[in-house]
């Protein structure tokens, strides 16, 4: 054979031999970049079959954040936020979820993970994670005096707070799996605020808990009323709260009223919104007649004026 001949045919199968190769590659490559794609969906992108997305921009202390799920075919979401159970939802037919996450007002700032694992109907798993930055927020400091007994406990006064404090607790953190309010919650009463919520409290010269929630001044006597359909699963007098009414409103989502003059509902009724519950009051460790209304979440204690906000309806 001729020698530019052989050489030729030599180049010719060693190209052919090339692109072979490089076309087993290209079917090759997909298959192996879905091997080594790790589980966690923390980098979102439109491709990905689970997408999360946090309801708002800057979030702080105290804020309740909205995260909507889009996921297709999952049968379960499991997730968990600074180690508490985050309670999620699916919306009918739709192929999308949607939970609440409360951040504690009492959370310092940094990037967080939202994490979880999403079941699909073969039984697999997949790991989800989404990150939360907090930023810091300065709350104000308020001096009260009330009094003494409210300060320095005696041992059976004492017994008395640490009892309910537990009771108060094993509340929070029972959630019952259906939401069951209804549309943008309302205003208990119609009042100016009088105390903000995260306020730092120094009560008779002593520096105590941050203010839970957000206290509406008005007379006493003026009805309180339900922000929202809930069950009742506390009424009575507290030792620092006084009268008290709490309502379960589903999902981990809670709303408490202080200091009340009369309660005017039963442990296991269920309310309407708009509902009148009980009466203002100067019950309890007060300086004043006032609804103390407060606000938790998965346990978290959040700013009870974000129930108010509109994206709350949906």
């Amino acid at each position: 054979m001729c020698p530019l001949l052989a050489l030729f045919l030599h180049q010719m199968s060693d190209l052919l031999t090339r692109t072979r190769l490089r076309r087993a590659f290209a079917c090759f490559l997909p298959l192996l970049l879905t091997c080594l794609r790790p589980a966690s969906l923390s980098n979102q992108n439109s491709t990905d079959p689970i997408h999360l997305s946090a309801g708002q921009g800057q979030v702080y202390p105290g804020d309740i954040v909205r995260i909507d799920i889009a996921a297709q075919n999952v049968e379960r979401l499991d997730l968990a936020f600074i180690g508490r159970k985050v309670t999620v939802r699916s919306k009918a037919n739709s192929g999308t979820w949607q939970a609440l996450v409360g951040i504690d007002l009492e959370t310092k700032p940094g990037l967080y993970a939202l994490t979880g694992t999403a079941t699909l109907p073969n039984g697999q798993s997949i790991n989800l994670e989404k990150s939360i930055r907090i930023l810091p927020k300065k709350f104000p400091v308020q001096r009260i005096t009330v009094d003494e007994k409210y300060v320095t406990l005696d041992p059976e006064d004492a017994k008395r707070a640490a009892e309910e404090s537990q009771k108060l607790g094993a509340l929070w953190g029972t959630i019952t799996p259906n939401k069951l309010w209804q549309g943008q919650f309302l205003y208990p009463v119609s009042s100016t605020l009088t105390s903000g919520f995260g306020r730092r409290r120094i009560v008779n010269d002593q520096p105590r808990s941050p203010h839970s929630g957000v206290d509406l001044k008005a007379s006493t006597g003026t009805p309180i009323q339900a922000a929202n359909v809930g069950h009742v699963v506390l009424a009575e007098d507290l030792f620092f709260s006084g009268n008290t009414v709490v309502l379960d409103h589903g999902l981990g989502l809670y709303t408490y009223y202080a200091h009340c003059s009369r309660i005017l509902v039963t442990t296991g009724e269920t309310v309407k919104k708009g509902q009148v519950i009980a009466e203002v009051g100067a019950s309890g460790r007060v300086t004043g007649p006032h609804l103390h209304w407060a606000c938790r979440l998965s346990q978290a204690r959040v700013n009870p004026l974000a129930l108010a906000e509109k994206w709350m309806a949906e």
